[in-house]
């Protein structure tokens, strides 16, 4: 809501009684004080203007006056700061006198001129238009204004971009002539008079928006327009249409190899565990539980339950809840009936359908709304689903796959997520360990993304200096293998030769990373070099190994010997 603009208010004013004669009054006039006199339900108004007039009246007092003439009645309005002015000026008056005006609880504030109302009105509404018209071009939403006919008032210039629409071409038009006037929001609100929040809509067949849009009504709440604002989603959706190709990993067929369960990289007894409860579920159709942070390879692992169950031969589709809008989930879920939104005879189906005997993997499962949640249940119990704006029931028979990042068993005492879903997901959950936990796979990770990398940029397959592989291993991985994906990749475009360096690695895994040099004075490297037993030499050994994760010249260079050394030494006691 906008200021309103302020307007002369007089205030300076005297109640008198019926009685005050003629010159009393014109004594408070002459000083510049209104006088106000109250006659059963009507109020008396003399302003200083009127002084001239009371000398040629005849009458001895108010009261006398009243009973020859009602010319000095005044009419009130009610009015506070915080509401429009010029809705509350009545639009027929009995006179040109000046206006009383009121409080709500019905005390009079003070007195006012048509012209001073007037005045003030017409510059609220000129400062309301200017504002308005700034706002509206502004955000960066489309926004479209109609009359009660369903004329176009307003067109932004977000609108004439979204749309290729040219304002010149559209104002003052039905918007009928450019559009479908059977999928139009705008106008089914001037019909209905309802709200609409965040709504997916598709008014074109190449334009996907969000749509927000509301009636606009006159102070007696009849409706003389509609208004309506639309967020452009056009680009997330063909995103969302991208992530879900089947072959986003590059996962190869099962005729590429026998076990897909080798591509997950890793032989620690922590990553051994889900490759072992994955390579169960793969064989059965129950729901799967997918749980862990962002970046551990929860889309990678379920692409590869699919390829490894009897689905393999069937679409493997995505949907993640927290890029797809919440107005377009239904939609993409459950899809819609024909006429809903493009006013097509077919409509469209949704993930749910279209994965038909295969699988759908929803990822960040916690941001599906509460509505949506209690129809997911309804078609994972009953295996059907009805489309948006339909009826009839569909069978379905697509498997489906949960992730989530969240602690699911704790947002049901919050009442965030519905507890018939959380367990009817919750057959089987497989954690998947943050990288942090899983430092001894770091090794075997690394060497795939660099021969993946150097195959993609035409480079050498490089090696990586002790002090990397150190930097690596003592990285907490806040972002986990998508993090460590990363910085290869990084590493792979800015090494010029076949080796990387610490200098190639971004600044937050080489800002507290120990260099190699400063362990040569390390009472590991000074034991190693002195008559230690073979019980003390072993240990050190293995320590060095664990802290650089197996790299044998990282560990040389730590234990203060060459790499020949620690090669014999391993031999001696076949530590191989």
């Amino acid at each position: 809501m906008f200021k309103n603009e302020h307007f002369l208010l007089n205030t300076a004013i005297v109640t008198v009684p019926l009685e005050t004669t003629l010159e009393e009054v014109s004594f408070y006039l002459n000083k510049g004080t209104g006088v106000i006199t109250h006659s059963d339900s009507h109020t008396c108004l003399f302003t200083p203007e009127d002084a001239a007039l009371l000398p040629a009246l005849s009458a001895a007092n108010i009261q006398d006056l009243l009973e020859k003439s009602p010319f000095f009645l005044a009419e009130s309005v009610q009015w506070d700061d915080n509401e429009n002015l010029a809705s509350h000026i009545p639009l027929t008056l009995s006179s040109n006198r000046p206006l009383l005006i009121k409080d709500k609880e019905g005390n009079i504030r003070g007195y006012s001129s048509l012209s001073d109302l007037l005045r003030a009105a017409t510059l609220e509404q000129q400062k309301s238009a200017s504002y308005f018209a700034a706002l509206a071009d502004t955000v960066t939403d489309a926004v479209t204004v109609v009359d009660r006919d369903g004329s176009v008032i307003y067109w932004n210039t977000v609108a004439e971009e979204l749309y290729q629409l040219p304002s010149a071409d559209i104002l003052g038009k039905r918007i009928g002539e450019h559009f479908d006037v059977e999928t139009l929001m705008v106008l089914k609100i001037l019909d209905e008079g309802r709200m609409i929040r965040n709504t997916y809509h598709r008014p074109r067949p190449d334009t996907h928006v969000l749509i927000n849009a509301s009636p606009i009504r006159d102070a007696q709440g009849l409706i003389i327009g509609g208004i309506a604002t639309e967020q452009d989603i056009t680009q997330l959706v063909r995103l969302n249409e991208q992530l879900t190709a089947a072959d986003s990993f590059g996962i190869p067929n099962k005729e590429q190899t026998e076990d897909l369960f080798t591509l997950i990289k890793g032989k620690g007894p922590a990553i051994g565990k889900v490759i072992q409860w994955a390579k169960k579920v793969a064989a059965t159709e129950t729901p799967v539980l997918l749980i862990g942070e962002s970046g551990v390879g929860k889309e990678q692992l379920a692409h590869i339950i699919h390829q490894s169950s009897a689905r393999s031969e069937h679409p493997f589709l995505t949907l993640n809840c927290g890029i797809v809008p919440a107005g377009l989930l239904e939609a993409e879920l459950f899809g819609y009936q024909g006429g809903a939104f493009t006013g097509s005879e077919t409509g469209e189906a949704g993930k749910l359908e279209q994965a038909k005997d295969g699988t759908l993997f929803i990822n960040e499962i916690e941001k599906l709304p509460l509505d949506l949640q209690a129809k997911l249940y309804h078609s994972i119990t009953q295996h059907t689903i009805v489309r948006l704006g339909g009826s009839q029931p569909i069978r379905i028979r697509t498997r489906i796959i949960i992730a989530t990042t969240q602690d699911l068993a704790a947002k049901l005492a919050t009442q965030e997520f519905r507890s018939d879903l959380y367990y009817a997901l919750n057959v089987i959950s497989i954690r998947i360990p943050p990288l942090r936990d899983r430092t001894e796979d770091i090794p075997a990770m690394v060497h795939m993304y660099l021969k993946q990398f150097s195959l993609n940029y035409q480079k050498p397959v490089p090696v990586l200096s002790p002090e990397v592989i150190l930097a690596l291993t003592n990285y907490a991985w806040p972002g986990n293998i998508q993090e460590l994906k990363n910085v290869i990749e990084r590493c792979v475009i800015l090494s010029d030769e076949d080796i990387i360096q610490l200098e190639h690695l971004p600044t937050a895994l080489q800002e507290g990373q120990p260099s190699l040099a400063s362990f040569e004075g390390d009472s590991a490297a000074v034991l190693l070099k002195t008559k230690v037993s073979d019980e003390e030499e072993i240990m050190l050994i293995e320590e060095a190994l664990a802290k650089t994760a197996g790299n044998k010249s990282a560990a040389a260079k730590l234990l203060g010997i060459s790499r020949g050394t620690l090669y014999n030494k391993m031999k001696e006691f076949h530590m191989e």
